[in-house]
């Protein structure tokens, strides 16, 4: 074998030795620190993701309860009564005598309804239910069997809450199928380490009822505001004032609340991962208004007011809880 022949023999056998344990340590370190700086890297992409996620929590929750009281609110005071009719025919008389109707259920002793059409049209005020297919009243003209039925108006006090606080009550056509509801927001502030809640009531309106459903909590999270501010604060619809605004006409005294200023603070389900402490933030909403309410003002405060046109509250409200 030549010179040269060993030689290349030499330089194969060295290249297949593989890497001196020099050379492992060496690798294994540079692997370290970069496996190091990407699990660094990988943490606090996880924290700041943490910390968004609970943030988008809290104003997911805070955002479906503004929705869902804004659109209640722009409820409170409708009457929806769908058309009725008379069954049978009814004689003008100075005395409250039943009147057959296709149906009672959603009619309450106290509101107004408009019978018949033309120049037998009269708005009789109902004075008892006696049964299912039966209402009360003086009426002053004669009425054929299959005379139309109707409610007509605005509930002026749809909103019922008049003072700063913590409770928020109205009712209404609030479902808008028909049927008169009780709503009751409380609001519940807790401290960090026990906050406390929203609930939330609805309670269809029918004879014989008198206490409200029991509370659904619509917030879990919910802390004091700041300086103890209330969660609702009413307000009416000249100039935005606090003070309710005093709808009176026709000889019967109303007071409407147009508007509701709603401000709740609320904190993270658990502590920020990059601060280690609970996140807070307070919204507030300034016109929650009802546009029923509204309506029933503006006609009592405008020159030429109807007062059959203002309902008045059904019997019982605010419902006990």
């Amino acid at each position: 074998m030549t010179f040269l022949a060993k030689e290349i023999q030499l330089r194969h056998q060295r290249q297949n030795n593989g890497f001196t344990l020099l050379e492992m340590l060496v690798s294994i370190a540079v692997l370290l620190v970069i496996a190091g700086g990407a699990f660094s890297v990988l943490e606090k992409s996880q924290k700041v993701y943490g910390s968004q996620q609970l943030q988008s929590d809290m104003h997911v929750g805070l955002r479906g309860a503004f929705q869902l009281m804004s659109q209640e609110v722009g409820q409170a005071g409708a009457l929806n009564l769908a058309p009725l009719t008379l069954t049978g025919n009814v004689l003008a008389s100075p005395l409250a005598q039943a009147v057959p109707v296709s149906s009672s259920a959603n009619i309450f002793v106290g509101e107004r309804v408009t019978v018949d059409t033309g120049a037998n049209e009269e708005v009789v005020q109902v004075t008892a239910i006696p049964s299912l297919n039966v209402i009360q009243g003086i009426l002053q003209q004669n009425h054929a069997a299959a005379s139309p039925v109707v409610a007509q108006g605005a509930f002026p006090q749809g909103i019922l809450t008049t003072a700063p606080g913590n409770q928020l009550q109205l009712f209404g056509d609030i479902n808008a199928d028909g049927t008169l509801a009780y709503v009751e927001y409380d609001c519940n502030p807790g401290t960090a380490n026990a906050p406390g809640t929203l609930t939330r009531s609805l309670t269809v309106l029918a004879p014989g009822v008198v206490t409200q459903n029991q509370p659904q909590i619509l917030l879990n999270n919910l802390l004091a505001n700041p300086n103890n501010a209330p969660c609702f604060t009413p307000s009416m619809g000249a100039g935005g004032a606090v003070a309710p605004n005093n709808c009176s006409v026709g000889g019967n005294a109303y007071t409407c609340v147009t508007d509701v200023q709603v401000m709740l603070t609320v904190q993270t389900a658990e502590r920020d991962p990059q601060t280690e402490g609970f996140v807070t933030m307070t919204k507030s909403f300034l016109n929650l208004s009802s546009r029923n309410v509204f309506a029933a003002w503006f006609n009592a405060t405008s020159a030429n007011p109807v007062p059959n046109l203002l309902q008045p509250n059904p019997p019982g409200l605010p419902l006990q809880p």
